[in-house]
């Protein structure tokens, strides 16, 4: 989008915001910009939208413009958008040239800029003396090779999923690449108990943090990862581990396929949000057959496999029932029906096996399948009356729930989208009467009862939560992964 354009188009939209038109309306051609930057280095990004605020001459619009930009940087899940909005709230915000919203805004985006600027992608990898097992210290990361930095804690439920991800990374020994785990407790006995089933990697902690890895790497919460280079340089940070997968490809790959960047993400957003709430399984592999007719049917092969490649990415990064029931149609039709085209170890490492453990998760429990008989300690949700209270502790069997509709939701804590979905429930059933919601808390299960906890993972698709199934009065699963 060329800067001129943007400059009119703020020009015309300050005019309309005198004339009394909502905000919404600017709040949505800011939308429109972000979207168009996506994907672009953090310098251009930065200099875009050091552009757009400077070019607002009202300066209730500037405020509004510069806030806006700063939260939607914020809060992106894309990684390198942190380098925006610490860039952002440096040049606009610290440095007193435009004010914040609030004293406590001003306060939370100098904690954000303090634990976020010495690891940001393209910076140099800070230096940290931990200690091994043994007690002798350790220095990371070291030169000459790939570093992976894994911040966990050993009662973090998150992190055992991750931590379970990433051993399967390590033991497929697909890449020469120096895993540390990194403790971030201090309970030593924990620790050891943990390291007996992580194996492959060097173990290390600082139980004083005397090293200060917490502002070093603004490790706030567990699990945190990231990727060093080489020469020492952060080309990866808040990975989870089929990310870290994505750049490890990236980087030992001859191949030019580099598959699930953000911008292509993007654009299956664009081109999929078009179907709105009536997309369907038939609108994806009609999506998938068109792109297939214009690349591989007209001999293109390269296009045909960045596509493709890029649908398997896409196809697992969403959340909706929709996208997870056409992900085996997808995979029989343009992945395992076409050895001839991914012949590669490079395709079958980035592409094939990706796409065989996601069919693999998805057929866990599948709509119209028995629930697991599995007896969890949860909290039961329905609505209140004169006779029984709204919330119940327990532990209860997955088959024997009896609501019209009854719903499970495993979740963990710090998640963003599990607090949604918690908020979900609340408004489930206040509305609903017959309703029940039983919530499972996967770090207090994987933590006080493991076997269950390794049950679950190995009965449903745990590998992004919160994960929630909907169950008919017999006990038969009658959707997944849905959104309340």
């Amino acid at each position: 989008m060329k800067k001129w354009l943007i400059a009119a188009l703020l020009c015309a939209l300050t005019w309309s915001l005198r004339a009394q038109e909502p905000y919404p309306e600017l709040g949505a051609k800011l939308e429109e910009y972000f979207t168009a930057l996506s994907g672009e280095p953090a310098a251009v990004q930065n200099a875009e939208c050091d552009f757009l605020i400077s070019s607002c001459q009202d300066s209730l619009v500037r405020e509004y413009v510069a806030r806006k930009i700063y939260s939607h940087y914020y809060r992106s899940h894309i990684m390198g958008d942190d380098a925006v909005a610490v860039h952002v709230a440096r040049k606009w915000f610290l440095s007193g040239e435009i004010a914040m919203a609030s004293e406590e805004d001003l306060e939370a985006a100098k904690i954000f800029v303090t634990f976020n600027s010495s690891s940001l992608i393209g910076a140099d990898a800070p230096l940290l003396t931990l200690f091994a097992p043994s007690g002798e210290k350790v220095t990371l990361p070291q030169s000459g090779s790939f570093s992976v930095l894994y911040f966990y804690d050993t009662g973090c439920a998150s992190c055992k999923l991750e931590t379970l991800r990433l051993e399967q990374l390590v033991a497929s020994a697909e890449y020469d690449v120096k895993v540390y785990a990194i403790y971030t407790g201090a309970d030593e006995a924990s620790w050891k108990a943990y390291q007996k089933d992580f194996e492959g990697v060097t173990h290390v902690w600082d139980p004083s943090v005397s090293s200060d890895w917490q502002l070093k790497y603004g490790v706030l919460k567990t699990p945190s990862m990231f990727l060093v280079s080489p020469t020492g340089v952060i080309i990866g940070r808040g990975l989870d581990t089929p990310a870290l997968r994505i750049l490890l490809n990236q980087q030992f790959s001859a191949s030019h396929y580099v598959y699930g960047e953000a911008s292509q993400m993007e654009r299956y957003n664009q081109l999929f949000s078009a179907f709105g709430d009536s997309l369907s399984v038939r609108h994806i592999m009609e999506v998938a057959d068109y792109l297939a007719a214009r690349t591989f049917g007209e001999g293109d092969m390269d296009s045909f496999k960045q596509v493709a490649g890029d649908l398997v990415y896409y196809l697992s990064s969403r959340r909706e029932e929709v996208y997870h029931d056409a992900y085996k149609p997808f995979y029989d039709k343009y992945i395992a029906a076409l050895p001839d085209v991914w012949n590669t170890e490079d395709d079958k490492s980035q592409v094939v096996s990706f796409a065989q453990m996601q069919v693999e998760l998805a057929s866990r429990t599948p709509v119209g399948s028995l629930v697991p008989d599995i007896t969890v300690p949860g909290t039961l949700r329905r609505r209140p009356c004169l006779f029984r209270k709204g919330t119940k502790e327990g532990n209860f069997s997955l088959r024997r729930l009896k609501g019209r509709p009854a719903y499970v939701v495993f979740y963990t804590g710090g998640c963003t989208a599990c607090k949604e979905t918690l908020e979900a429930v609340d408004a489930l059933v206040a509305r609903d009467r017959r309703a029940k919601v039983l919530l499972v808390d996967m770090d207090a299960l994987l933590t006080d009862n493991p076997e269950t906890g390794r049950l679950l993972l190995d009965s449903f698709d745990l590998s992004g939560m919160p994960f929630t199934i909907q169950l008919n009065r017999d006990g038969v699963v009658e959707h997944r992964y849905v959104i309340l």
